[in-house]
């Protein structure tokens, strides 16, 4: 029997209906996939997709977990089959964060973490390729990042330190990049205005709603975070957890799918300068490809001395961060080698 998996539906237009133990996807009048319930953890839906009530009212009762994304992967929301009965572990998540110290520490350990794989993506393409001033230079700005955070005595320092880091590593991301046909010149989104940025930001969206669902599973309370501060409609907790995860999941995924040409120019729409690039919708349907074979990936995870999926990992930094909460140690973020 295969394990339950995360399941995606991007046909524009198509209803998930059930029928009896199973889903149907249904693009007009054609049945395009059929897939038993207990093989599904979760439900992607892309762009225009209906679920009609039987099927909604099944993933509820099941605990299956239902993210809304547009088109282009921006996420819009979550259903999901009601809140944890964890109590406990949830009042202790709240006096945590009433404690100002215990909340700046833990945002700080986040920040080092992120700052390290940062440092760790580039040191690998030195390794291959050779450092180079400027990757010099960026490697030195985050190890000092990563120092100087542990001296930092606000949330203000700490994201200051952050934002630090970020711009470090994004300044050289470009110089990762081996095909011709692709460049970096700096991050930006919210649209993203260049292939390579539209990729990332469309991987990090998928790589949030498997952190969301993990705390979920848990049952920690995803809107609660240190790093991030809490704001109506964002699920803070989740923010701060996919920031380790950034660099080894969608970084070395977008990295490595450019150069070994798994992406053409001709598979982005180019509105003109200055503008947002849109993925095309077979474009997506790659990205979410390559992103589920790397979470099925098995790597090294040292707090275990095993390798595990990545799925499996998130989950497991999910579970450290609620023994953290319960007072059994510090939480240690997942670090490249």
């Amino acid at each position: 029997m295969s394990a339950p998996r995360t399941v995606y539906v991007t046909a524009n237009g198509a209803v998930v209906r059930r029928s009896g133990e199973r889903l149907h996807v249904f693009a007009k009048k054609d049945r395009i996939a059929d897939l038993p319930i207990a093989d599904v953890s979760d439900l992607v839906l892309m762009g225009n997709v209906t679920l009609t009530p039987s099927a909604l009212g099944t993933l509820v009762d099941r605990g299956i977990d239902t993210v809304l994304l547009t088109h282009a992967g921006r996420y819009r929301g979550r259903i999901v089959g009601g809140a944890s009965s964890n109590v406990r572990l949830r009042l202790r998540q709240y006096e945590l964060h009433r404690d100002a110290d215990a909340t700046l520490a833990l945002a700080k350990r986040l920040v080092a973490g992120k700052a390290h794989n940062q440092r760790a993506m580039l040191m690998r393409h030195a390794r291959r390729h050779g450092l180079g001033d400027e990757l010099r230079d960026a490697v030195r700005a985050l190890r000092a990042a990563a120092l100087r955070v542990e001296l930092a005595t606000t949330l203000d320092e700490a994201r200051g330190c952050e934002g630090a880091a970020a711009a470090a590593y994004f300044r050289v991301f470009g110089r990762l990049l081996r095909n011709p046909d692709f460049t970096f010149t700096g991050r930006n989104r919210r649209p993203p205005i260049d292939p390579v940025n539209a990729l990332l930001s469309l991987g990090y969206t998928l790589l949030f709603g498997v952190v969301e669902g993990a705390i979920r599973t848990v049952g920690l309370d995803p809107w609660l975070g240190s790093l991030h501060a809490p704001l109506a409609g964002r699920p803070s907790l989740a923010c701060d957890l996919v920031e380790e995860l950034r660099a080894p999941i969608v970084d070395a995924l977008v990295v490595s799918a450019i150069n070994h040409r798994a992406f053409a120019q001709d598979d982005f729409e180019d509105a003109g300068p200055g503008e947002p690039v849109i993925l095309r919708r077979e474009t997506v349907r790659w990205l979410v490809t390559l992103f589920e074979r790397r979470m099925v990936r098995r790597t090294a995870y040292e707090p275990f001395g095993v390798e595990l999926t990545w799925r499996q990992i998130l989950e497991h930094q999910a579970r450290a961060y609620a023994r953290h909460v319960l007072g059994e140690g510090p939480y240690e973020p997942y670090r490249m080698r």
